[in-house]
């Protein structure tokens, strides 16, 4: 056995009945192509044609990485391919690895970004008054420049430990640990927090908002657990390459969801005589009541001065 076959699991190492991985190949490149031109879409506008407010410079960054976890998903299965092929040398590896180590930084960032985004939200909808006066308002900008950082870093750690050998022999497995005991608690917890604070008159301005943050957690709850709990019972049991497809599979739906929960959620409801709502709209109408935040809090801070 070589080095790359002691340290991953492919998931077409073992056989699969060709029509259900076909439909798998199909299912993922439809998702995976919607996925790119959705996140493509929300990066070009959010970056050059609508206004940026703090709230949007989450969101921005947030599209970054999802379309990076679908590019880097892309090109690790490439490689994948190549290598269960029976290619194996040494650049093609080296590539292998490389792509891999990218994706996992994205995916690192898309997870962390939506739990400081859940966070908040919900210090917003629990403390209206410090959100709108008191926090600084560089600090999404700076929270998303230390949230690249981190990711960064532990990506260079899995990379180093993988190359070592130094923590086993799938250092992913502990890595799945920790962001699970960072993030999901807190997606939870944020979660369930603006589950009730919807309904209230109080954020009644702000339910288009409300109610994309919360789909996009309960969304990446659904579709980041079947990974992590496939993954884990790969290490613990036994391999299963058609449920690590299908894990594979939820991640590249989770990554491509947003830009589709942004649309059907800024769109309004037409009559006959009102034209589609582009992309553009949908999005301005989501992140409008953020706008309106930003220029109450302009005002409040100009009244108490």
């Amino acid at each position: 056995m070589s080095r790359i076959s002691e340290n991953f699991s492919f998931p077409y190492d073992q056989p699969i009945d060709y029509l259900t991985q076909n439909l798998f190949y199909g299912f993922f490149a439809i998702i995976c192509f919607l996925g790119l031109v959705g996140n493509g879409m929300t990066i070009y506008l959010l970056a050059f044609s609508i206004k940026r407010n703090s709230f949007t410079t989450f969101i921005l960054n947030l599209s970054v990485a999802d379309f990076g976890v679908i590019t880097f998903l892309i090109m690790t299965e490439i490689f994948v391919t190549v290598l269960t092929l029976g290619k194996r040398n040494d650049i093609v590896q080296t590539f292998f690895f490389l792509f891999f180590e990218f994706f996992f930084f994205t995916y690192s960032a898309s997870q962390f970004l939506l739990t400081a985004i859940s966070l908040d939200r919900c210090v917003a909808v629990l403390f209206p008054l410090w959100h709108r006066c008191h926090r600084p308002p560089y600090l999404p900008t700076l929270v998303c420049g230390l949230i690249w950082i981190l990711s960064f870093l532990l990506s260079a750690v899995h990379f180093i430990l993988q190359q070592t050998r130094a923590f086993g022999s799938s250092p992913f497995f502990y890595q799945l640990i920790v962001n699970g005991l960072l993030c999901m608690p807190l997606m939870v917890v944020s979660t369930m927090t603006l589950l009730i604070h919807m309904r209230t008159k109080r954020q009644r301005n702000q339910r288009k908002l409300l109610t994309t943050i919360f789909l996009a957690l309960l969304f990446f709850l659904l579709f980041s657990l079947p990974m992590n709990v496939f993954y884990v019972l790969e290490y613990f049991v036994s391999y299963n390459p058609l449920l690590m497809t299908i894990g594979i599979g939820c991640m590249a739906l989770n990554s491509s969801i947003n830009p589709l929960l942004y649309f059907l959620i800024g769109r309004k409801k037409r009559g006959k005589k009102q034209p589609r709502a582009t992309f553009k709209v949908a999005l301005q109408r989501v992140f409008k009541d953020e706008q309106e935040s930003s220029e109450e809090q302009q005002t409040t801070e100009e009244s108490i001065l």
